[in-house]
């Protein structure tokens, strides 16, 4: 599975994008559009998908770290350090494979939520 890290506006947030395929669960593709929602810099749309995603699995350490960014980006500091804890309390094992960030890429998503974390 190929994954991707961009960084979101000015606050540096870090998103992360699976490259979803056809035998993905519907939690992943869901994930795969919020993500995309997210560059868009639609945070409405992608928050909606985002709980539906969690709706299907609440342990989905991509959609949880997507939606501390989308609670972060639309100032709900609270809510958005509440997710990044979440990630970081799976200690999902997930590697960044490509990133837009030099140092990003190798980093868990459990280091990327921490990242994270430090920026609120």
């Amino acid at each position: 599975m190929n994954f991707k890290l961009i960084i979101a506006g000015l606050l540096t947030l870090a998103i992360v994008n699976c490259a979803s395929t056809p035998t993905e669960s519907p939690d992943m593709e869901l994930s795969e559009q919020a993500y995309e929602a997210i560059v868009a810099g639609n945070y409405e749309k992608a928050e909606a998908i985002l709980e539906v995603a969690l709706s299907i699995n609440p342990d989905n350490p991509y959609a949880l770290l997507n939606l501390g960014v989308v609670y972060q980006n639309t100032g709900r500091i609270d809510e958005a350090r509440e997710q990044y804890v979440k990630v970081i309390l799976l200690d999902a094992k997930e590697k960044v494979l490509k990133s837009n960030v030099k140092n990003a890429e190798g980093k868990s998503l459990v280091d990327i939520a921490k990242q994270n974390l430090e920026n609120l």
